[in-house]
Formats: C-alpha cells, structure tokens, sequence
C-alpha cells in the first residue's frame, strides 16, 4: 500500500467535510479512492475539454428529460427497436462480450454491470430476474437491449415502487424471439 499527500481549494475540502458529516462518506480517504476508481473505469485521463470518451465511445452528458424528449416521439415498437439494434451492434463492436456466451444468465451481469457504469441504472439479478433501479432510458428500448443481448423474452413484473423495474426472463424458441 503507497501513500499520497494531496492538497485541496477550501471548497473541496469543505464539500468532501459536508459528506463525511452527512455520513454519505466514511472518510475523506474513502472519497479520494472512489473518485480515483471512478476515474480510471471512465478511462477520464483520456477526456479533453469538452470531449469525453471512454475507449473508443463518446460520453455525453444529457438531461434525462431531454433523453425523453426524444424518445417521445417515436412509438413503443420503435423505441424497443433501437434497443434491439443498439445490443445488435455492441455484439458486434464490443469485441470482449464476442467470445462470451450471454444467454447464461451467470454471464448477464457483464452487462448489466457495464450499463451501470454507464449511468443507465442499478441493476441486480436474482435467478432468472433483473431488478431495474432508476433506469434513464425508457422500459421498451431497455427491454430491447436486453432481449438481444441475452436472447430472451423479458416479462415486466409490475411494482408499485416508483423508479423499481422487475423482468422475469423466459425462455424461447429462436422463432419467438424478435
């Protein structure tokens, strides 16, 4: 374990006090190391101003109202459609989820994981079960994507939690699939 000294404006230094306070934080340290871990899995030492990638992908940072906005004008089959081909294509350009067979759900979480760095959401699966916390994107193109990546049909299970999304994958004939 190596150690680092790091000096702070007063106004970090306040907000990083504020948290751990709050008790959002355990320590300073804790928000310095999570920071840094954020850092590297967003690949930021790569980000210019006013260009964020992570790998060969470009961040944007929109409003999630906007993000609806647009999909308010598309139907339920079109927007669960751009999911489909969304997945299709990070099949294809994802190179290390090639060799991965991801109809296994032990395999699901690779995604579902990635898409939580991502921002989408918090995901958890539980058997054949994927809980959805706070999705950013609407529930058609999710299920889309979903679908396509692990080749399965998603069934919504209705909760009256606002923010709270269950799917109850069932298996499929490769006829029934979309």
């Amino acid at each position: 374990m190596k150690s680092i000294v790091v000096e702070l404006d007063d106004d970090t230094f306040n907000y990083i006090e504020f948290l751990e306070m709050m008790r959002f934080i355990k320590s300073k340290q804790e928000a310095v190391e999570k920071a840094l871990i954020l850092f590297k899995r967003l690949a930021m030492h790569d980000w210019l101003p006013d260009i964020y990638r992570i790998g060969e992908s470009r961040v944007v940072l929109i409003d999630r109202g906007m993000l609806l906005d647009v999909f308010e004008l598309l139907t339920e089959p079109q927007i669960y459609r751009a999911g489909n081909l969304t997945a299709l294509k990070r099949k294809v350009l994802k190179p290390e989820f090639r060799d991965i067979d991801m109809t296994r759900p032990d395999n699901w979480m690779i995604v579902l994981k990635e898409l939580e760095n991502y921002g989408w959401g918090r995901f958890s699966k539980i058997g054949d079960e994927i809980k959805v916390e706070n999705c950013a994107v609407p529930t058609p193109y999710l299920r889309g994507y979903l679908e396509t990546m692990f080749k399965v049909n998603l069934v919504e299970h209705r909760t009256r939690l606002e923010g709270l999304k269950i799917f109850m994958a069932k298996k499929h004939s490769d006829e029934d699939w979309r």
